[in-house]
């Protein structure tokens, strides 16, 4: 069976409908996952991924907040107590070596001059040995030891300037003793008893063990997770020699911001300014909220502090979080995400991913979740890939089942119907109709089919009894055709012959048009010949009289007894009369007047030449011939009515064309005709023909050009029309053009013609330089000659 026969089976073509169907609600279902599911599952995953970001930030928070509830009793406790060495030293012991771990380090330090009198510098510190145990240090008593004074320390101006009850975290550090990452929680301490500044209580919080806690929890994310503190300084990062440099002022290393590993890494940019961005909010809440008390806590912060210690975005991130922290609240239902950002190529993940920043209440920190994008559609991916296998699965049985019902239900019954009526279609081709009853269409289970079996059958019925009247009406109608065919081809004859006399017709009609032009230009040199011939007959009596006197003299001259006297009077007459004849110069006449003579029966031959040529019907030989020929002997035909015109041409040296003359002549008569009949009689008329060479069609083209009144658009597309015509009843039949277009067609060219109103008319006419031979040519012409 042949590729469309199998497309044609009815079978195949439910199982294309089918696996159609199937398709499109596999696409659709696609596009429903993709457009819908995706984007929900996304969402959902996100939203996990919050939740969860969320639980971080209040784990870490409730650290926070025993280091920050740790901070608020030792202020409280040393505010009340009398400045006693013993009872700070007795207190505070007890107080840190009851610590946990991750403090490594703590203790009061007091203002100028507020526990003893005089002296700039009085602290009471605590800090872990080797061992882990708390020891107290006096190192921050001795000048010599630490030359710059605590009291103009980063950590210790911001909580002196701080108006509530929190701590003020310090920047992220190495601790240059134990070379360990930490931060310092600064709170202000105030004498009970006036509530006047008295320094600031302080804990060192050891840092390590949050890195630790950021790696359990990347572990259960995905992707990674890092800590920035206010100032956008990494907390911890997956790779800390990624984010830890070591400076002139800190040997031992310190860590980086988000913004200068930005500069490093682009790929990190996205994330760093929307960093940059939400500390950026952070200071405009702060002016809003009060603009003077925030420029004078910046001011105050940045000259405050020793040079260097502290930048001046710095000093504003701080003002902004005193300020803000008055009214901060801690919610554990609270939402702590503020920015989510797409990040094109996450230069750790090396492939797309998406950043969830959260925000810390009362430090600020920033933590931030980057995930990559494929994990996060990797649940998205899964059940699009198993709904879809799963319709795979679901479909096959479906189609299997469909297939075998349709094939033993509707293919077999409708395959013996096909080829029963294929049989029938045989008969009937070879016009055996008395032999269908033998095929008719069997029985079927199948209602529809049934239906179509019956109505088949009855149908073979009545041709089977019609089959003789049709014969006969067929052998009647055969008859009738081949008489109608004759009647056509004798008609058909008749018309070809009325195309030739038409086209002879309107030749001569053109002929006649001319006679009366021609008669004119042939009088006109007639009439000057005959007026040459009648001087040359005056002339030549001057000549007889010559020759009488001549004759004379012979006489004389032989007459033996002549008179010399009346001889030499003879002889005188004789030489005056030529010497009359040489004076009036009339042999110069007699040959002037012969030769216009003759150049007037050279104007009459050519006329006589030209009428001939045009008016020879009946030649049909195709030669080759040179077309301004032609042009220029239509011009002689035509030159009684171009009379009034100026006529001027510009003919190209062109190829010689085989073309029938006579019939290239009558179309150039009609064009000039044409033009002379476009001027008004009160213009000037002005007619220009051109010929040339077109190269690149490899043809002969003339152009007639007039300055006639013009053709409009509607008439100019109706000119060639056989019968139309714009003149008056007898002055015009209508089939110039007609006859014109018809002729350059059969030599294989073309005419068109090109017109504006007031301004003139162009034909051009197009001749093949090589023309196919005619006779092979279709023609679509209306008349023939």
């Amino acid at each position: 069976m042949s590729g469309a026969g199998r497309l044609g089976s009815i079978t195949t073509r439910m199982l294309i409908i089918l696996a159609l169907a199937f398709a499109l609600i596999t696409m659709m279902v696609y596009w429903v996952i993709e457009t819908q599911g995706k984007p929900r599952i996304l969402a959902m995953t996100s939203e996990t991924v919050v939740e969860t970001g969320n639980e971080v930030i209040n784990s870490i928070m409730t650290s926070i907040n025993h280091v920050d509830g740790l901070a608020k009793a030792t202020s409280a406790i040393a505010g009340g107590l009398p400045k006693q060495d013993a009872l700070y030293k007795e207190a505070f012991n007890n107080l840190m070596s009851q610590t946990d771990q991750r403090i490594v380090g703590g203790g009061v330090w007091f203002d100028l001059n507020t526990y003893t009198e005089g002296r700039d510098r009085k602290s009471f510190v605590w800090m872990r040995d080797q061992s882990g145990v708390m020891q107290q240090t006096e190192r921050y008593n001795q000048v010599l030891q630490t030359p710059n004074a605590y009291y103009r320390d980063w950590w210790y101006i911001p909580a002196m300037y701080a108006r509530h009850d929190h701590c003020v975290w310090s920047r992220a550090y190495f601790d240059p003793v134990s070379n360990q990452p930490m931060m310092t929680c600064a709170k202000a301490l105030y004498d009970s008893r006036n509530q006047a500044f008295d320094g600031v209580v302080t804990f060192n919080l050891l840092l390590d063990n949050l890195d630790t806690a950021m790696k359990k929890w990347q572990e259960k994310l995905g992707g990674y997770v890092f800590l920035v503190d206010l100032d956008n300084r990494f907390l911890t990062f997956p790779d800390q020699s990624i984010v830890t440099q070591v400076t002139e002022n800190n040997p031992q290393g310190e860590m980086v911001t988000a913004h200068q590993l930005a500069e490093k890494t682009p790929g990190f940019a996205p994330i760093a300014d929307s960093l940059d961005s939400i500390n950026q909010t952070l200071i405009d809440e702060a002016v809003a909220k009060d603009e003077n008390r925030y420029t004078l806590a910046a001011r105050s912060i940045l000259s405050t502090t020793n040079v260097g210690k502290i930048s001046e975005q710095e000093s504003k991130l701080l003002s902004a979080l005193l300020l803000l922290n008055i009214d901060q609240t801690f919610n554990l239902v609270d939402s702590h995400l503020v920015d989510t950002i797409d990040v094109p190529n996450d230069f750790v993940l090396q492939e797309p991913a998406t950043a969830f920043v959260f925000r810390m209440p009362f430090t600020y920190w920033k933590m931030v979740i980057v995930k990559p994008n494929s994990d996060m559609m990797s649940v998205a991916n899964a059940l699009s890939n198993q709904l879809i296998q799963a319709m795979l699965l679901g479909f096959l049985p479906i189609l299997l089942l469909t297939a075998w019902v349709f094939r033993r239900y509707f293919t077999r019954p409708l395959k013996r119907m096909a080829s029963a009526v294929a049989d029938m279609g045989a008969l009937i081709e070879q016009k055996q109709y008395q032999k269908l009853s033998d095929h008719k269409l069997p029985n079927s289970n199948v209602s529809e089919i049934q239906i179509i079996s019956d109505q088949t059958n009855q149908l073979i019925d009545r041709v089977v009894e019609n089959e003789g009247a049709l014969a006969e009406i067929n052998v009647h109608l055969e008859k009738q055709v081949a008489a109608r065919t004759q009647d056509l081809q004798q008609a058909m004859d008749e018309l070809k012959a009325s195309q030739v006399q038409l086209v002879r017709s309107e030749k001569m009609a053109t002929l006649g048009q001319m006679v009366a032009g021609v008669a004119h230009e042939v009088n006109t040199p007639l009439g000057y010949v005959r007026s040459n011939m009648e001087l040359v007959g005056d002339n030549l009596v001057r000549f007889d009289e010559l020759l009488s006197h001549t004759d004379q003299l012979l006489q004389a001259l032989k007459t033996p007894d002549a008179n010399q006297e009346q001889v030499a009077q003879l002889i005188d007459q004789t030489l005056q009369c030529c010497e009359e004849i040489k004076a009036d110069e009339v042999s110069e006449d007699l040959a002037d007047l012969i030769k216009d003579g003759l150049y007037g029966v050279d104007q009459i031959a050519e006329l006589v030449l030209s009428l001939r040529d045009f008016s020879r019907i009946d030649e049909s030989k195709v030669k080759d011939v040179d077309i301004n020929d032609c042009i220029n002997t239509s011009l002689v035909m035509t030159r009684n009515n171009l009379k009034s015109m100026a006529v001027t041409t510009d003919l190209a040296l062109l190829p010689l064309v085989q073309c029938n003359p006579s019939q290239i002549n009558q179309v150039l008569l009609n064009l000039f005709n044409n033009a002379a009949q476009a001027i008004k009689p009160d213009r000037k008329g002005e007619l220009h023909i051109i010929s040339s060479v077109d190269e690149a069609q490899q043809k002969i083209m003339v152009q007639v050009a007039d300055n006639g009144q013009g053709i409009n658009e509607s008439t100019l597309a109706r000119i060639f029309e056989p019968f139309f015509t714009t003149k008056k009843a007898g002055d015009g039949t209508g089939l110039g053009l007609a006859i014109s277009t018809q002729i350059m067609e059969q030599h294989g060219g073309s005419i068109n013609a090109h017109s504006a109103v007031g301004e003139g008319t162009t034909f051009t006419i197009m001749l093949p330089i090589q023309p196919k031979s005619r006779e092979n040519k279709p023609s679509q012409a209306l008349f023939e000659s």
